[in-house]
């Protein structure tokens, strides 16, 4: 009896001890993916419908992750991006891709049924033109899905102060848009928010200073989980909440909407081959 009680205690002793350099290492050097990334892609792909056969273009592809999961859902996507060796990666993953911004989209008027904008607003210079030309592309009746911060937040507000002084000069931003500003230059364009998707619900929490963790990613991530568990809250929000730390919202394009932008003649969707081009 003693003997079996003394291996009972030393197998304890060894989980504690393992767990506990587990832990030492995820505060040293905090895991990846990120836990943001588990309920953007929850809204992503759980929450939001994606048809088979639907014409989607991924604004800010990067290397095409995004782009696969959709293909292996049967849409019919094509991804845009401004680096070419990110691009590169995406081609050989079988994604149709081009070198192009989403200020100027290459593409006729009407070509999608969906935009999709992920981790990308806050890189554009002129926003009005970024949604001008997003409804430009889009058929009546389709729709753009972009995702976005909470500026108001703890987080934001100390992510702001960092790159304010110039501690970090790779989260530089080109506008400083929230989720309403978005919404309202949507639309001003004669769109409408159709959904609202509130993920991340850390507030008030500072986790992170640009690159450096002060939380551990696998410690947020379970705590992300435990606020979700016991407040309960849907994804789908009738309006952004304000204890969220990013947004995914749709807004819908009017099916019998006529659009007084300029229309322009440009590559046909069918016409990108599964290479970079200029």
């Amino acid at each position: 009896m003693e003997a079996h009680s003394s291996v009972r205690t030393a197998r304890l002793y060894h989980r504690i001890r393992d767990r506990l350099r587990w832990e030492l290492r995820e505060w040293r050097a905090p895991s990846r993916p990120s836990f943001v990334q588990d309920e953007l892609d929850a809204a992503l792909f759980d929450e939001i419908s994606w048809r088979e056969g639907e014409r989607v273009l991924d604004v800010g592809c990067a290397h095409g992750s995004y782009m696969r999961r959709l293909i292996d859902r049967r849409v019919d996507v094509v991804g845009i991006d401004l680096d070419r060796t990110a691009l590169a990666r995406a081609a050989n993953q079988c994604c149709r891709v081009l070198a192009a911004s989403g200020d100027r989209l290459p593409f006729a008027d009407a070509s999608f049924d969906t935009v999709l904008s992920h981790k990308t607003m806050h890189l554009f210079p002129q926003p009005e033109t970024v949604v001008a030309e997003f409804r430009r592309v889009l058929r009546p009746g389709g729709r753009v899905v972009f995702s976005t911060s909470n500026l108001a937040s703890p987080y934001a507000r100390v992510q702001a102060a960092a790159l304010r002084m110039g501690r970090n000069p790779n989260w530089g931003k080109n506008n400083r848009l929230g989720v309403n500003e978005w919404s309202q230059l949507f639309c001003d364009a004669g769109m409408k928010t159709a959904a609202v998707y509130s993920c991340n619900l850390v507030w008030p929490l500072v986790y992170r200073v640009c690159d450096r963790w002060i939380v551990p990613n696998e410690w947020m991530r379970r705590y992300t989980r435990w606020v979700r568990r016991t407040t309960r809250m849907p994804m789908q929000t009738s309006r952004p909440l304000g204890a969220a730390m990013d947004y995914i919202v749709e807004i819908k394009k009017q099916s019998s909407s006529i659009d007084n932008f300029a229309r322009r003649e440009a590559l046909p969707v069918h016409g990108i081959a599964n290479a970079i081009t200029s």
